[in-house]
C-alpha cells in the first residue's frame, strides 16, 4: 500500500488528476489510513487503463462504464480480445474528425520539432481548429503528446493494411522501417521521457511496440507463429532506428 504521491510516480498521472478521477468514481475504492487514502497496484493498473482510453478520445463517462470490464480482465487495456469486444459493443466511440486532424498534425510536429519546439496554438492553427476547441479533446499538451505517440500504431497500421499480399519477414522489416523512420524522433522522445520519470510499468513506448506487432501480425506470410514473428520484426526495426543515434554498429 502507498500514498497518492507514490501512485502518481508509478502511474505517471499527476496528483490533482488522480483526485479528480477518484471523485468521479473512476478508480477502485481506496482504503483510508488516518486522514489519507492509500492505494495499491490495482489503482496503478486502473490509471494505466484510463490513460490508454483517454488517448483514444474516450469520454470519462464512457470510461466509468467500461473500466470494470477492463479491470476484470486484469487491467490489460490493450488485450486484443477485450478491446475488440468493447468496439463491437459500441462502448468505444469513433474518433472525432477534429481529434484525428489534431493527432495527425501533432505526430508530424512533435516528430520534427520535439515536445518543446511546438505549441498547442501552432498545432491548432495547422489543424485548422480553434485553440479553445482543443480542450474538448485533450486535457493538456502532455496528453496530446501521449495520444500522438500512441496514434502511431493506427497511422502505421493503416498503411500496412494497404498491402493486399502477405509480407515476408524481410519485407515487413523494410516496410515498417520506411513507415516508422519519420516518426522515430517522437517515439524516442516518448521513451526518453519515461526513462527520466522512472516508470515502474510498461508505458507509451511499450504500448506502441505491442500495438505495432498486433497490427503487423495478420499481414505476415509466416505460418503459425505470426505474433512472435511480428514482435521480432518490430524489435529489429526499433533497434535499427536507435543504433545510429547511439553510435552503434549494425550487427
Amino acid at each position: 500500500m502507498f500514498g497518492v504521491t507514490e501512485l502518481s510516480v508509478r502511474s505517471g498521472v499527476p496528483v490533482p488528476t488522480i483526485h479528480h478521477y477518484r471523485k468521479l468514481g473512476l478508480l477502485p475504492p481506496a482504503d483510508r489510513l488516518r486522514r489519507c487514502f492509500v492505494y495499491s497496484d490495482q489503482h496503478v493498473a486502473a490509471l494505466g487503463a484510463i490513460r490508454a482510453l483517454r488517448a483514444h478520445q474516450v469520454r470519462l463517462d464512457t470510461i466509468r462504464r467500461v473500466l470494470p470490464d477492463l479491470m476484470a480482465d486484469g487491467g490489460h487495456v490493450f488485450s486484443e480480445d477485450t478491446w475488440r469486444a468493447l468496439l463491437a459493443a459500441g462502448s468505444v466511440p469513433a474518433i472525432d474528425p477534429a481529434a484525428e486532424r489534431l493527432l495527425e498534425v501533432a505526430r508530424q510536429a512533435f516528430a520534427r520539432q520535439g515536445y518543446d519546439g511546438v505549441s498547442v496554438g501552432e498545432i491548432c492553427e495547422s489543424a485548422g481548429i480553434a485553440k479553445g476547441t482543443f480542450y474538448r479533446y485533450f486535457e493538456s499538451k502532455d496528453a496530446l503528446f501521449v495520444a500522438a505517440a500512441l496514434s502511431t500504431v493506427d497511422a502505421v497500421g493503416e498503411e500496412l493494411d494497404k498491402h493486399k499480399t502477405a509480407l515476408s519477414q524481410a519485407e515487413a522489416v523494410g516496410q515498417l522501417e520506411l513507415l516508422l523512420t519519420p516518426l522515430a524522433p517522437l517515439l524516442l522522445e516518448a521513451a526518453t521521457r519515461e526513462l527520466r520519470d522512472g516508470p515502474t510499468s510498461p508505458g507509451v513506448a511499450a504500448s506502441v511496440a505491442q500495438g505495432l506487432a498486433t497490427r503487423l501480425g495478420p499481414r505476415l506470410r509466416a505460418s503459425g507463429q505470426r505474433l512472435p514473428t511480428a514482435r521480432k520484426v518490430v524489435e529489429t526495426v526499433i533497434l535499427r532506428l536507435v543504433r545510429p543515434a547511439l553510435g552503434l554498429r549494425s550487427p
